[in-house]
């Protein structure tokens, strides 16, 4: 049988300053409770800066969509609503249908071409029991 010997292991690396570790268990990860906490701080704020991107593109698009209903407008081109602000790569939810996508922002309910906009309409809520 062969056993590792003391010399033959490399130190293990601390993810978040990137210092050797010297002693302890050998598959450590951190050199010390602080960078651990620095690593674990970071990946939790990154995390929640992704969910605000994403939540604030979902809202500017429902925002643009509501103003659309306000003005009674069905449909509208594409590249007017990407000036607007609009990005469709942001949906709530997607069903294909026989003919088309319909892709939903929160309560509103619309039509996907690649040119245009179509059948904006809102989504009735079902009556609270």
């Amino acid at each position: 049988m062969n056993y590792k010997t003391e010399g033959e292991h490399r130190p293990a690396t601390c993810l978040e300053c990137g210092d050797e570790i010297h002693y302890g268990r050998t598959d450590r990860k951190f050199c010390c409770e602080s960078c651990k906490n620095r690593y674990n701080n970071r990946k939790a704020r990154d995390g929640r800066a992704t969910r605000l991107k994403v939540m604030n593109a979902l809202n500017k698009n429902h925002d643009i969509l509501e103003r659309m209903l306000k003005l009674g407008l069905a449909s509208m081109d594409l590249l007017e609503l990407k000036h607007l602000g609009f990005d469709p790569d942001y949906v709530t939810s997607y069903r294909k249908s026989r003919r088309h996508d319909e892709f939903c922002c929160f309560d509103i309910r619309y039509v996907l071409t690649p040119t245009r906009i179509c059948s904006v309409s809102r989504i009735q809520s079902l009556p609270a029991d």
